[in-house]
């Protein structure tokens, strides 16, 4: 009996939908040995897939994916911003912070962002964020405010 291939694994996977959390699951059900060459062929062919479906060479962010997100976050709230799909990687060049605290967050733990004494970023951007570590605006100035970030995609 002829051994599974990759793609039984994955059968029925659009590539939009594959993850690399998958992919990575999947090779770990087989062994290597010469008679697999087949199956990580499979493996080496959706992995390239993946990254070039993605990304952009060398790292570097995709073009006309930059854009600049705005909240408008009342007094004594909090707003987030976070990329839409849960393959997306934004690269943060600017955060104008707008009079808010901003940190990072993952849905349940906030991480602030440390300030110097003048109100700026201990550690400013570039830096990078997920669907699954994002930031997150805590408004207590007193006003509604408008803090914002300019980032660039570099993963779909």
């Amino acid at each position: 009996m002829p051994e599974p291939s990759i793609y039984d694994y994955l059968a029925k996977l659009d590539v939009a939908e594959l993850t690399i959390e998958q992919l990575n699951s999947a090779t770990k059900l087989t062994n290597l040995d010469p008679v697999n060459i087949e199956f990580w062929q499979g493996v080496i062919t959706l992995n390239r897939v993946l990254q070039d479906s993605r990304t952009f060479p060398h790292g570097l962010p995709i073009p006309e994916t930059q854009a600049i997100e705005v909240l408008t976050i009342a007094d004594s709230a909090t707003g987030s911003i976070k990329p839409q799909g849960d393959t997306e990687i934004w690269r943060v060049e600017n955060i104008d912070l707008d009079g808010c605290v901003v940190g990072f967050f993952d849905g349940a733990n906030f991480s602030a962002i440390p300030v110097d004494g003048s109100g700026l970023m201990v550690n400013y951007p570039p830096f990078y964020i997920t669907a699954q570590v994002y930031l997150a605006f805590n408004n207590g100035s007193g006003s509604e405010q408008t803090p914002s970030i300019v980032y660039s995609k570099v993963a779909l």
